[in-house]
């Protein structure tokens, strides 16, 4: 998978657009209602998180899917933060880097205390420290945060396929979305060197579009859905 190594000029930098929309909350008052499920994401200084989200009909959040990808290699992340009753329940975090294998999972009882935790590093049994459960903690609060922001900003992520300038959403929608022209030029040098589809992954939000990634897996096979949540 290749990624992009900086935040092309002209796109939404979605950072700065999660800083305003904060100011903004803080003038708030009601709790807005949260649609039953979303995507969206966001680009951190080493790499982009692509972000799923299942609330139930009260706008309380139950599942949060996050993907975390690198620029500088190949160990993409997936973590699921499972909630019941507006609490943290469950983590499972997997690691797919073929090199550092890892895998891990904590549970916690109604009176958030841990009732179960392992972590798989290789094969090998490595206890979590209580550091590693306070940044777990500390991870679900933050993309809760983030997830709220995001939403409310209208920031949403789709995830599809590229061919000659033609864009397909995973369900299948055909969408005229339009990138800088750095982006473009990306697309258009990346597919002189591939024979299918090229996958790519972005963000739309009232302040512009953002190419996220470019690769040549598919991105649709695994994508979060409402149904799969």
């Amino acid at each position: 998978m290749q990624l992009r190594k900086r935040i092309f000029k002209g796109g939404i930098q979605p950072l700065f657009l999660i800083g305003h929309i904060l100011i903004l909350l803080g003038a708030c008052t009601s709790k807005p209602k949260m649609p039953e499920f979303s995507a969206s994401g966001f680009i951190s200084d080493a790499g982009v998180v692509r972000l799923w989200r299942l609330n139930d009909q009260k706008s309380n959040h139950q599942v949060i899917v996050a993907v975390y990808s690198p620029y500088q290699d190949k160990n993409t992340t997936i973590t699921f933060f499972e909630y019941r009753q507006n609490k943290l329940w469950q983590i499972r975090y997997q690691s797919f880097d073929y090199k550092n294998k890892q895998q891990q999972q904590l549970r916690f009882d109604q009176n958030d205390h841990i009732i179960f935790m392992q972590r798989i590093i290789n094969n090998n049994k490595i206890p979590l420290t209580k550091d590693d459960i306070l940044r777990w903690r500390f991870e679900s609060e933050r993309l809760i945060e983030l997830s709220n922001t995001l939403i409310a900003g209208n920031v949403h992520l789709y995830q599809g396929h590229w061919r000659q300038g033609q864009i397909i959403t995973c369900s299948g929608e055909k969408r005229d979305t339009s990138f800088t022209s750095q982006a473009e030029n990306w697309l258009l040098q990346r597919s002189k060197t591939s024979s299918d589809d090229l996958a790519i992954a972005w963000l739309e939000a009232p302040e512009g579009n953002e190419l996220l990634l470019v690769a040549n897996e598919n991105f649709c096979l695994w994508a979060p859905t409402k149904k799969k949540l």
